[in-house]
């Protein structure tokens, strides 16, 4: 497999986890740091990807620790795993930024504006969730945007796993690592 088609096909990959909800890509691992240092870890939905820029675009509500953690380190890897293919890219990230747009709100069907509008700020403690409440008015709605500055690709497969490394000060051009 040459590297200009590893490249090729990871942003291939990318862009169909916009059209298919099943895709593996579609939900990724962010992980951010936390002010003490250590990291913080969740999954999240990839909303849109540029291939050209390497953009990847994510929405979360504007309370997240991700928010806060971004905007004090603006550094951050994104894990992608594809478990039918065996193909995992680690992309190290930088938002470059967070916004809220309302025209990204209003588009969103309605139970998914839920997500977004609780009275209590996200990780606050609960009784049940039956007792969240939501203001419509009042959206928390924030769009963030990361540039991917490299990757390296993984593919398990027999007889030679293939390894790859591609960053953007080198112009996405690539080069093979032992696995």
């Amino acid at each position: 497999m040459m590297l200009e088609n590893i490249l090729q096909d990871s942003k291939k990959q990318l862009t169909a986890a916009l059209k298919h909800k099943k895709h593996p890509f579609r939900f990724f691992t962010l992980a951010t740091l936390q002010k003490e240092g250590g990291p913080n870890l969740r999954t999240v939905v990839l909303r849109d990807f540029d291939p050209d820029q390497f953009l990847f675009t994510l929405f979360t509500d504007k309370r997240s620790k991700k928010v806060q953690q971004l905007e004090e380190n603006p550094k951050a890897t994104g894990l992608f795993y594809d478990s039918n293919r065996y193909i995992q890219l680690v992309v190290e990230l930088e938002m470059i930024e967070i916004t809220e747009d309302t025209s990204q709100f209003n588009n969103l069907p309605e139970p998914s504006k839920k997500d977004y509008t609780s009275t209590l700020i996200p990780g606050s403690p609960l009784i049940s969730p039956q007792l969240v409440k939501h203001d419509f008015t009042r959206p928390n709605f924030t769009l963030i945007r990361l540039k991917g500055k490299s990757f390296e690709y993984l593919k398990l497969k027999r007889p030679n796993h293939i390894r790859a490394y591609f960053s953007s000060v080198n112009n996405w051009n690539g080069v093979f690592l032992a696995p």
